[in-house]
């Protein structure tokens, strides 16, 4: 990929600065494009820029991180050749016209025999932040839901080394949970963060660790065609039921800039006495669109709704040197466009015209800004989504 670093230096140093740059080397792993140069004019503190390319994190960051040791202050920001900017923007709309067309042919009966659960716990095993110190965070997602008759596994984490065991059996140990007592594993959509890595990803299969392990006959739904080892996972393109009082919503596409369609579906948990919890990986569907399908779906009202809706207003899980790539990726918007506070608002608006009793916003995917609005907004229902703290919706059992 390629980048593009702003840096500020104080004027009296900047031409020896930028001098000196221009003669060093970069890292191994780091082509530089367009040697350090100053500005024109120095524009809200910065003062010059360096492209280049990379396709390292590691090596961006350490050959950055000489840029600050040297006194100057670093933002980066990822950029496109003209010629790769043209067919990614092509590409991306067309995604965007098969997604919006999809949508608008959808058509689904009301599901009229989902049943229900007295008892909903949802225990994050996999998110960008931890409730213990034993634990180990990922920028992924995977959630154990326990209802009265049924162990799902949501999701698979990103296992980013593929490791064996992987975090996601890590952290399964430390809680003293294993696979054997899963007996039902939904894949929200094909991402790496989301299927236990990026080269499963790119096969249509998923892991729970650096390898395929025998999964003991699970039944799997999956939002795009995909295989298992011994397993024949069923794609639930449709909405379908899968447990008493647990059905996925079906898939909503979504055309994501770099990755192109991407169908997604969420789980719908009907607890007794109280309504639909809805349970959402990514939110790429987005959340107009989410609670749509669900309230045409089920009479019940929705109750609740946890997991991560991409809301990285004003930042990201995390950044390197000042950029926060979930800002300008993932967004179902072009990387220049991104999501600004007015539509955060409007999300959350939309969830207050429903009165829910429970919220949760996964870290894996907002920013700290958007939590801390969550929290605001709805200061009792609001519900930390960290690795090892169970979301309790109803405890009967």
């Amino acid at each position: 990929m390629r980048f593009i670093a702003f840096f500020s230096v104080c004027p009296e140093e900047l031409e020896q600065f930028v001098e000196t740059w221009k003669r060093r080397k970069p890292e191994p792993g780091v082509k530089i494009r367009y040697a350090p140069h100053t500005l024109a004019e120095p524009s809200n503190g910065t003062t010059g820029f360096v492209i280049f390319e990379s396709d390292e994190l590691e090596a961006t960051r350490e050959y950055l991180t000489r840029f600050k040791v040297a006194g100057a202050e670093v933002k980066l920001y990822p950029i496109w050749k003209d010629s790769k900017l043209a067919k990614e923007i092509a590409s991306f709309r067309k995604a965007k016209q098969e997604a919006e067309m999809q949508w608008q042919q959808s058509t689904y009966e009301k599901i009229g025999d989902l049943g229900t659960t007295k008892s909903l716990k949802i225990l994050p095993l996999i998110d960008w932040q931890t409730s213990r110190e034993d634990l180990r965070p990922e920028a992924g997602v995977s959630y154990l839901v326990k209802t009265d008759e049924n162990r799902i596994l949501f999701d698979l984490g990103l296992n980013r080394k593929q490791s064996d065991p992987s975090p996601l059996l890590h952290n399964m140990k430390q809680l003293g949970i294993t696979t054997d007592e899963i007996d039902i594993i939904v894949i929200s959509h094909n991402h790496g963060d989301h299927v236990g890595g990026g080269k499963w990803s790119e096969k249509k299969t998923f892991s729970v660790t650096g390898v395929q392990i025998d999964l003991g006959g699970k039944k799997v739904y999956t939002p795009v065609p995909m295989t298992y080892p011994g397993l024949n996972p069923i794609h639930s393109e449709s909405p379908t039921v899968i447990g008493k009082g647990v059905a996925t919503i079906g898939t909503i596409s979504n055309s994501i800039f770099g990755m192109g369609l991407t169908p997604e579906q969420a789980l719908a948990v009907n607890v007794e006495g109280k309504g639909v919890v809805l349970i959402v990986g990514c939110g790429h569907q987005t959340l107009p669109r989410i609670l749509w399908r669900a309230e045409s779906l089920f009479d019940e009202p929705i109750y609740g709704l946890v997991g991560g809706l991409h809301l990285a207003v004003e930042g990201g899980p995390f950044e390197v040197m000042g950029m926060f790539l979930h800002k300008y990726l993932g967004t179902g918007k072009l990387p220049w466009q991104p999501m600004s506070m007015s539509e955060l608002q409007g999300n959350i608006e939309l969830l207050r015209k429903r009165s829910l009793q429970v919220v949760g916003l996964s870290p894996h995917d907002s920013s700290e800004a958007a939590i801390e609005a969550f929290r605001k907004a709805f200061p009792t229902a609001c519900k930390h989504v960290r690795a090892g703290e169970t979301i309790r919706i109803s405890d009967i059992y």
